[in-house]
């Protein structure tokens, strides 16, 4: 009878550790950083915090935070609202599933021994799936500065982009064929995410070279 009951013990732990939940955790951040608790309160972090799916992390102007998912590192950059929806670790593979709501992140995702990765991050308009391991991404626009990632649009159109290279899309149309990009970071107008009932965030990037630049406008509702 012992045996039945330490054999079956040893088969629970085991079925729990092979889906292990991981939590997030705050690196570091600069400027107003808050996540959203279970109470639907905005709260600040700290450098350390565990952030369990679900939580919704928010950056402020000139704010940034740097978590850490498991093996890999995401740097969420200035008012930008991320929700973490699932971080496990099953059958030898870890998987994130994250919802970028507004803003734009910066992923580096690193293997660790005996895993493999499933890294998403999702959009409103589009999904940015890893096979590589680096990529700036704001839900319309991709540049992959390290490795393969496979971006896909609402109808299930996806293109595949290799490093230095980028794309874009609207959600309906295929994401754009690969274009050499020149890596570039946002402008945004003053917007603090998590401190008041904000509808929406106007993102501008500009990228360019010295004889010129392009920029464009995009408008992201939150519901």
């Amino acid at each position: 009878m012992k045996t039945i009951t330490t054999l079956l013990v040893l088969f629970l732990l085991f079925t729990a550790l092979a889906g292990a939940q991981n939590q997030a955790v705050v690196r570091s951040f600069t400027g107003k950083v808050e996540i959203l608790t279970a109470q639907q309160t905005w709260a600040p972090v700290r450098a350390g915090l565990s952030l369990g799916l679900g939580t919704t992390i928010s950056t402020g102007f000139n704010s940034t935070a740097v978590l850490e998912l498991g093996p890999s590192v995401l740097q969420v950059k200035p008012l930008t609202r991320l929700r973490i929806n699932e971080l496990v670790a099953r059958e030898g593979t870890m998987k994130t599933d994250l919802f970028l709501q507004v803003g734009k992140v910066r992923a580096e995702v690193k293997t660790a021994a005996g895993l493999k990765q499933d890294f998403k991050v999702k959009s409103p308009v589009s999904t940015a799936a890893v096979r590589g391991t680096g990529f700036d991404y704001d839900g319309y626009d991709l540049y992959v500065f390290e490795g393969i990632v496979t971006y896909s649009s609402l109808t299930g159109q996806s293109r595949s982009y290799s490093s230095g290279e980028e794309g874009s899309t609207d959600g309906y149309d295929t994401p754009a064929e690969a274009e050499e990009g020149l890596q570039s970071d946002f402008g945004v107008d003053p917007y603090t995410p998590g401190a008041g009932n904000e509808s929406a965030a106007k993102v501008t990037r500009t990228t360019g070279i010295a004889t010129g630049s392009v920029t464009i406008d995009i408008e992201v509702y939150n519901p």
